[in-house]
């Protein structure tokens, strides 16, 4: 399975993503009164928020692309700055009416490096050392305070749920790399069978044209690519896969209606193409604000494709 940040479109900026975590903490700790604090004026205290039972959280977005080892320094570096951040704005956090603090949340897209959570532990001693040493100084951490880790994973069905309802500019990309030669070993036979046969039908040719065999292909590979996006939908945004799902499958009658009710072979490929830009249409309407173009077009294909392969479609061959 990918990683939910592989499908969010374009280069995930620091600004873009301390915007994106302050919305997910809103949706999960509404009930805490999660409140953001805006870095202007001397600072954010270390924190971009926090919540009313004690837990606050800093955000951190790398520049550019890192090596493993990069990651992992810049992260630790930015870790351990706003920790001692943290521990010099007691008397700031006090007047915002930050709670004595049980959980310091740092977030970021990912981590390569396990490291990053061995150094989050060190730190972690750190502050109940300094707390135990002097318990007046940071009577503003709790006793057992911890610092968690916390990557986009995390908050997969908070993402989900604020690209469902446009509540950001981002939406996913889930077009994918196609493969010249798909695996056939991955489309079960009966299945290769179907899209052999139904295409047959849609194009009139003879069986060792080439282009029949392209187009085979093509399907093959499409309906390959299909199962492992919506696999990854359903992992990563379960409510947009819902939505997804439920389109796919009322259309899904309405193809199969249409391509029976065809008495006549010689419509076939008018009639396929017909269900392609009508498909898509009806995407673009529900789905446009939440993917790309290019999603819509590989998500049409990659549905068309199972139906090619499934008994929702099919064309008189004579």
């Amino acid at each position: 399975m990918s990683s939910i940040m592989t499908f969010i479109e374009g280069y995930m900026t620091g600004n873009a993503w301390e915007e994106l975590c302050v919305k997910c903490y809103r949706l999960r700790y509404q009930r805490e009164h999660y409140t953001a604090i805006p870095a202007v004026q001397g600072g954010d205290a270390g924190i971009e928020g926090f919540t009313h039972s004690g837990i606050v959280h800093q955000c951190y977005c790398p520049e550019r692309i890192y090596s493993d080892n990069e990651l992992y320094t810049h992260q630790r570096d930015k870790l351990t700055a706003d920790i001692e951040k943290l521990m010099n704005n007691g008397e700031r956090l006090k007047k915002l009416g930050v709670p004595p603090i049980a959980e310091w949340h740092f977030n970021i897209p990912e981590y390569k490096d396990p490291r990053i959570l061995s150094h989050a532990q060190s730190k972690q001693q750190e502050v109940l050392t300094a707390k135990k040493k002097n318990p007046t100084l940071f009577a503003y951490i709790s006793d057992d305070f911890k610092i968690l880790v916390k990557v986009a994973e995390d908050f997969s069905p908070e993402i989900s749920r604020i690209i469902r309802t446009n509540l950001t500019d981002m939406k996913l990309n889930l077009a994918v790399q196609h493969q010249e030669k798909p695996d056939w070993s991955k489309c079960d036979s009966q299945k290769v069978a179907n899209i052999r046969r139904k295409v047959g039908a849609v194009m009139h040719v003879d069986e060792d044209d080439p282009d029949l065999n392209y187009v085979i292909n093509v399907y093959i590979d499409y309906y390959i690519a299909g199962l492992e996006i919506m696999n990854n939908l359903q992992l990563h945004f379960p409510e947009i896969y819902e939505d997804l799902y439920k389109l796919e499958q009322s259309y899904k009658r309405e193809v199969s209606l249409k391509t029976r009710m065809n008495t006549d072979r010689q419509l076939n490929q008018s009639l396929f193409n017909n269900i392609l830009n009508e498909f898509q249409e009806k995407l673009e309407k529900d789905f446009s604000k939440m993917l790309t173009q290019a999603s819509v077009v590989e998500l049409k294909q990659d549905l068309v494709a199972s139906w090619l392969a499934d008994c929702s479609m099919e064309f008189r061959s004579v």
